[in-house]
């Protein structure tokens, strides 16, 4: 029986042997960005990992093994707060393809990713067709849906979409120490127009870069956060990515 459960601290013949009896593999992916005064910069790439080492957990064995995070995303939105480390788009379709085509010459024919940054969705989506058509590696992408139904629940923060009440909430549950409680404060917002704030509907795309909008660098109230608000958001957030996974994750 395998209790490891991440691909890099298993040895070549214990993956061997998974490849053989579990047909997918876990990409967690983050970024490194500001994320206000209060919280890390390394918060998505952490969560991305947490949630999906919570999730597989809950599995039964034989478990799928999680790849190691890819830590940096597309930032460039953020690059007007220090702290904030971006990559191009092709950057990240290169080293993801690459991945991809890895993860099926070891045996695997799924991959399913857990994205934890909004501005890595796009170009997920892309190279997740290209594995697909190109290589034949069929591709799943949770860009944060399994956190969805417990956000919408518990957080009533307007416009919360980075480092707010959700994500100071979740952050204080999952490693409330790396959190300047002092430095929580409620930024001031700035939207072009009203109709361009995210909580409008119907959404109005536009594009625009985090310093324009926030004097903080969060985007929603921080300072409506909790550790129990975090604790329940997760429950429920690992919960429903467990469910996803063991749905499409094939056992032999």
């Amino acid at each position: 029986m395998h209790k490891k459960l991440l691909w890099g601290e298993m040895t070549r013949l214990e993956l061997h042997d998974l490849s053989e009896r579990v047909d997918t593999v876990l990409l967690p992916v983050g970024s490194i960005e500001q994320h206000g005064p209060h919280l890390p910069l390394d918060t998505d790439t952490f969560d991305a990992m947490y949630i999906l080492v919570e999730a597989v957990k809950r599995l039964h064995e034989p478990r799928p093994p999680i790849l190691p995070t890819v830590p940096y995303g597309l930032s460039e939105h953020h690059m007007g707060f220090r702290g904030t480390i971006t990559l191009q788009p092709q950057t990240l379709m290169a080293l993801v393809m690459d991945i991809g085509v890895s993860v099926k010459h070891n045996g695997f024919e799924k991959l399913f990713i857990y994205n934890a940054h909004g501005g890595n969705s796009n170009i997920l989506k892309e190279v997740a067709n290209q594995l697909r058509y190109d290589v034949g590696l069929q591709v799943f992408i949770d860009n944060g849906e399994s956190m969805e139904p417990g956000k919408k629940e518990l957080v009533k923060s307007k416009n919360d979409v980075h480092a707010g009440e959700y994500e100071t909430s979740t952050c204080l549950a999952n490693r409330e120490e790396s959190v300047v409680r002092e430095n929580i404060t409620r930024p001031t917002l700035r939207f072009p127009h009203p109709s361009m704030e995210f909580d409008h509907q119907p959404p109005f795309f536009f594009t625009w870069y985090t310093h324009e909008l926030t004097d903080t660098g969060a985007i929603g109230d921080p300072t409506e956060a909790s550790k129990e608000k975090g604790e329940m958001l997760w429950e429920r957030g690992v919960e429903l990515l467990a469910r996803r996974i063991d749905q499409i994750c094939f056992r032999k």
